[in-house]
């Protein structure tokens, strides 16, 4: 049986333990690289996390590589993660996305494509998301280093947002950017309340062509083909896309982008803080899949 080595990063939530564990059952490890981001180190159960992490990686002879970063210095960390995979060659990799911040899954994924055709991912859902504020105080929206697109100053501007519950974050890119178009991206369905959380985005603005249309973020190719519609027709625009749902959205967005890189840019909005009691339990049906850097 063919080894992955897992890559995934250190969480304050149920999921992160119990994921482990499932992932432990399912998949044959040798190795790990475990991202620790050190400003929130202190945050919830990160501590003990990362100790029953560490215990059950020893019961079954893994080792583990730790890579730091800090999530509020997001240059240092591109600069850290360019350093680590100069020295490190990572073969038959396994991605956590559950509990890797949208800006880092994209970055890991720009560095495994450079000696990588594919990887192989999961993602675990919580068994609920707290019912308050899951992320609040959020930073500037940013492009992604290195993917910021071309932009041309004579054509106006479309943003394109698969939307998650933090509304805020949402009008934070709206106000930044300031789009003469806008193409709302929702998940389908209604778990976790889906619907009713997603009924404040619901945006009335005379200056700004409004359109939503609803997504099924969970699986990547679905989600792919309905982003690559919505590029085709939007051609004669620039174009920003932008992941603030499931992060499996997170990998539907840089799929689009490698097909489309020249034509539009990758955005997210940095939150300062996060509910320590963010998430609960965990779903036990897995997502997985294989992400191809170019089509199978």
């Amino acid at each position: 049986m063919n080894k992955r080595h897992l890559v995934t990063v250190l969480g304050w939530e149920d999921r992160f333990i119990e994921g482990f564990k499932i992932i432990l059952k399912e998949y044959q490890l040798n190795e790990i690289t475990l991202i620790r981001f050190v400003d929130y180190l202190s945050m919830g159960t990160m501590e003990e996390n990362e100790v029953l992490f560490s215990s059950l990686s020893e019961s079954h002879n893994i080792k583990i590589n730790f890579l730091d970063l800090e999530y509020n210095d997001s240059v240092a960390n591109w600069k850290n993660l360019n350093d680590f995979f100069l020295k490190n060659y990572l073969e038959k990799i396994l991605l956590n996305i559950t509990t890797i911040p949208r800006e880092t899954i994209w970055a890991l994924l720009f560095h495994f494509k450079k000696k990588n055709k594919s990887i192989e991912y999961i993602y675990f859902k919580p068994e609920a998301y707290h019912k308050g504020w899951l992320t609040k105080n959020h930073k500037e929206p940013r492009l992604l280093f290195k993917h910021s697109g071309v932009f041309d100053l004579e054509k106006k501007l479309v943003l394109i947002v698969i939307t998650g519950f933090d509304e805020s974050r949402l009008r934070q890119l709206i106000d930044y950017y300031e789009p003469d178009k806008l193409i709302i991206l929702s998940q389908e369905g209604d778990q976790f309340s889906n619907s009713n959380r997603n009924r404040s985005m619901l945006l009335k603005n005379d200056d700004i062509e409004i359109s939503e249309i609803e997504i099924d973020s969970y699986c990547i190719s679905d989600a792919s083909k309905l982003l690559a519609i919505e590029i085709e027709k939007n051609r004669d625009f620039n174009i920003i896309l932008a992941s603030q749902g499931p992060k499996t959205s997170a990998l539907s967005t840089y799929n689009i982008y490698l097909k489309y890189k020249d034509k539009l840019g990758l955005a997210y909005v940095p939150a300062r803080d996060f509910h320590s009691h963010y998430s609960k339990g965990i779903n036990r049906e897995l997502i997985k899949g294989t992400f191809y850097f170019n089509s199978p």
